[in-house]
Formats: structure tokens, C-alpha cells, sequence
């Protein structure tokens, strides 16, 4: 149920020594309508739970950090809740800062990034009361872990589509900000639709090639890599990074290519950005705070196209054949009707 008051995010900068924390606030608002899980509306009331969002990187980064930033606004907005959100939080203080909002009694500790399972599943049996969710995390050892998985692969099966409708030669660029078993999987489904897409539409030869960068915010390296990748035939980029997206969107409008964004909308940065499949966490997140807090969600859980998870964006130029495929190609991953196995290199 959507509440009156004004609902308010603490922003609090990540500088430790041990368990002391350096902190400044900055209150935001969300309120921005139809963002938010209609499942939601009659649900029971969590806003006197304390809930915390830690983040291993920038709200500013465009990408990951961000968008799970919105969705914790979303959530506070839906909800009534205040959500605490610790930002650029560095890896040798992931368990400090969790055993932190342990010891103050937190009911919700969320962290946004698998590289938070290992800690989660050393501190949560710590502290039985609190219930611990990591978003992206797929490590459920104690009862009062809930990981919440996203089928990044779900989305960038539709970002192929979007891809190869718009290549002219059918030649992809794909990158990666870093190497694992996720990233491999959206990146697999992504080659597949796009170059299938494509054949479809009378390209024979079309094929992709694959680059990993090991870095989600070097912009430099990453325009390198999709530079060095256009110079060798492609004419449609896709990276799946955080700030080092924008040095693929930069090698791409130089080189008069064309570009399809993921995990956020990037239709605006350039206009070599021919259409976009954001992570919808304004929408879904309201539900994972709920869910969680009530006790309705337990264990492990996957969200993806069927939960609301992803968006597309289309260019004011996206014909309706093709709004009509991502539509189809949407249902049917609803109605269970894709085989993604198939499509994974890695089982």
C-alpha cells in the first residue's frame, strides 16, 4: 500500500575503519508511478522494518549499482519503508559491514552482487533474526538467506533480437566487464538470438566474437577492445559492463556503428544506440523487500521476463515487426517455451 509520507533513501558513503563508519546523508524520493510490482498493493505494512541496500559500487555508475539504487527508491516509495543505502563498499569490508547492520538489529540486510554470497553465508548464521538477501547471489545455507537471482540471460535473449534486427552485415561485437558463469550465460544467449535473427533475415554469414575487458569501469579499455572488435567487421556492439559501457557506446558512434544497451536504458547517450533492455528493479524490487520481510519468499529464488524484471526500450524508429517479435519472444519465455540450456556453453 502506497503511503502519504514522504518516503526517504539514506545515501551513506562507504569509508571504514573496522566496524566506524565516515557518513554523509543524502535524502532521495521516488516517486515515480507505475514503476513499482502491482502485487504489491495489498500487501501487509513493513514500514517500521530497518532495511539496508550495500552496494559495491557507485550509484553514478549507469549501470548495475544504479539501477538496484532505484529500485530500493521504489521500494521505499511503495512500501513506506526507509532503506539505507551504502554505496562503493570495497571487498575487504564486505564482512564488517554486514556483521554492522547485523549488530544493529537490521531485519533486512540486501547486497547487490554474487561477490557478496561468500559473506553472506559467514555472517547470516550470526544473526538468526536478520534475514540477509543478495541480489545476483544463488548461496542459500541458512534459513534467513534469501538470494534473489535475475536471468540476466532472459533479457539479453531479447537484446538479441533487438541486435539483429538493426545489423546490417550480422556481424556482433559482444564484451563482458568480467569473466563467470552469469555473465558467460547472457552473453551465449545474446550471440545466439542475435545471429539467429539475423539468418532470419538473409544474413548467411552472420556471426559474433567475444571479448572480456576483466573490468566493469575502465572506459578506456573497454572503447579499445570494441574499437579494435569494429575494426575487424562488426557493425552491432553489445557490452554488458557498468561505467565501462559508455567506452563501447563511444567506440561505436565514432565508428558509425551501431550499439544495443542492457542492464539500463542507454537510448539516450548516443545515437548509435538503436534500443536498450533495462533490469526493471524500480519494478520488482518493492516485492523482494515484501516478500522477504513477510516471509513469503524463503530459500532460493529466480525472477526474470515473467516477473516483470526486464524492459525494453525502443527508438521512436522501432518498426512494429519488431516490437511484435520482442512481444512474442516475450510470451513465450512466460509460457516456458524456450529451451535455454541449448544456448549455454557452459552447463
Amino acid at each position: 500500500m502506497k503511503s502519504n509520507k514522504s518516503m526517504n533513501i539514506t545515501r551513506r558513503s562507504a569509508i571504514y575503519l573496522g566496524l566506524g563508519t565516515t557518513a554523509t546523508f543524502l535524502a532521495a524520493c521516488s516517486n515515480s508511478g507505475g514503476s513499482s510490482s502491482s502485487s504489491s498493493s495489498d500487501s501487509g505494512d513493513v514500514s517500521n522494518k530497518k532495511v539496508v541496500l550495500i552496494l559495491p559500487g557507485s550509484i553514478d555508475d549507469q549501470g548495475w549499482n544504479s539501477t538496484n539504487n532505484a529500485g530500493a527508491a521504489a521500494a521505499s516509495n511503495e512500501l513506506g519503508i526507509n532503506i539505507d543505502v551504502v554505496e562503493s563498499v570495497p571487498e575487504e569490508d564486505f564482512e564488517s559491514t554486514f556483521t554492522e547492520y547485523g549488530e544493529k538489529g537490521y531485519d533486512l540486510v540486501m547486497a547487490a552482487g554474487s561477490q557478496f554470497d561468500q559473506t553472506c553465508t559467514s555472517v547470516a548464521p550470526q544473526y538468526p533474526d536478520t534475514k540477509f538477501t543478495i541480489v545476483n547471489g544463488q548461496e542459500s545455507k541458512s534459513p534467513n538467506q534469501v538470494p534473489v537471482f535475475p536471468k540476466e540471460y532472459e533479457g539479453s535473449y531479447l537484446c538479441g533480437i533487438l541486435a539483429g534486427y538493426y545489423s546490417k552485415n550480422g556481424q556482433f561485437a559482444t564484451l563482458g566487464g568480467e569473466s563467470n558463469a552469469p555473465m558467460v550465460k547472457l552473453l551465449d544467449t545474446f550471440e545466439a538470438m542475435a545471429v539467429q535473427t539475423a539468418k532470419q533475415r538473409g544474413i548467411a554469414n552472420a556471426s559474433s566474437k567475444r571479448s572480456f575487458v576483466n573490468s566493469f569501469s575502465d572506459v578506456a579499455a573497454t572503447k579499445n577492445m570494441a574499437s579494435s572488435m569494429i575494426d575487424q567487421g562488426a557493425d552491432m556492439v553489445f557490452c554488458y559492463s557498468n561505467e565501462g559501457t559508455s567506452g563501447a557506446i563511444q567506440a561505436a558512434s565514432e565508428a558509425g556503428v551501431n550499439f544495443v544497451g542492457f542492464s539500463s536504458n542507454k537510448n539516450a547517450e548516443a545515437d548509435c544506440v538503436v534500443g536498450s533492455v533495462e533490469m526493471d528493479w524500480a519494478h520488482v524490487y518493492p516485492t523482494i523487500v515484501r516478500d522477504v520481510l513477510e516471509g513469503t519468499w524463503t530459500g532460493y529464488q529466480e525472477i526474470g521476463v515473467a516477473e516483470g524484471a526486464f524492459k525494453t526500450d525502443y527508438r521512436d524508429d522501432a518498426t512494429q515487426e519488431l516490437r511484435d517479435a520482442i512481444d512474442s519472444a516475450s510470451q513465450d519465455i512466460i509460457d516456458d517455451k524456450v529451451d535455454f540450456k541449448q544456448y549455454f556453453s557452459e552447463q
